[in-house]
């Protein structure tokens, strides 16, 4: 009996202070957020600090970390994988995004040719990868499709947004390599957005499971969108 009681007791208290995505992604908010501090142990660098956008719910930060340290396991050279906006600490609406608000967006840094991460203390993005609709010799194509297939393959990913041309350039790599066929659901998951994601992409995870009050976001077509 009283073994029961002690469990209930955890299941009760992990739920009480679990993370929770509340409401859609452009009008929402996060109960129990956490911050990305709390993984210090991983390959991250948080970019903006000043701004407070620090906050998600426990799926994006176990997205972003595990991100960063698959990619420096199997890239030992690779720079820290940075990481721009997530949420404020509440969710909410926060100043340069109509989404962001209930923990489940993150904006994360291109992987570079020359592994060279941005410094902490810049305000903006350090470099387009796309400029003139053209594909810079820095983005490192390799890296960025591992990085895209990770995610979707690993973890409950609605959706990530980038430029066309990015979009483009991966389609072209995957069939290259002779994984197109295998990695459609990530083509599909790579949604255009022109004009904003030339720097960083835009990761958007599914509402997650027992998180009642979150909104879904319907999903994409099906196929690769090439």
């Amino acid at each position: 009996m009283k073994l029961i009681i002690s469990m209930l007791v955890l299941v009760l208290s992990f739920n009480l202070f679990a993370s929770e995505a509340i409401g859609f992604y452009s009008n929402g908010k996060i109960g129990n957020s956490v911050s990305i501090d709390a993984y210090s142990e991983s390959h991250v660098r948080k970019l903006y600090r000043n701004r407070g956008q620090l906050y998600g719910t426990t799926e994006t930060m176990l997205a972003l970390t595990s991100l960063a340290d698959h990619m420096k396991a199997n890239y030992p050279s690779v720079e820290v994988t940075q990481i721009g906006d997530i949420s404020s600490k509440n969710g909410r609406k926060i100043r340069r995004h109509k989404s962001h608000q209930n923990g489940l967006d993150s904006d994360v840094v291109y992987y570079r040719v020359n592994e060279q991460a941005q410094p902490e203390s810049e305000t903006e993005w350090g470099e387009d990868f796309v400029i003139n609709r053209k594909l810079t010799k820095n983005f490192h194509i390799e890296r960025n499709w591992e990085a895209m297939k990770f995610l979707v393959n690993n973890h409950d990913v609605g959706r990530i947004f980038v430029d066309g041309q990015i979009k483009k350039a991966l389609c072209s790599y995957a069939k290259k390599i002779g994984e197109f066929s295998q990695e459609i659901e990530t083509l599909r998951r790579l949604r255009i957005e022109n004009s904003v994601h030339m720097h960083h992409f835009h990761l958007r995870l599914k509402c997650p499971s027992g998180n009642s009050r979150c909104k879904a976001q319907g999903e994409p077509p099906t196929g690769s969108g090439c």
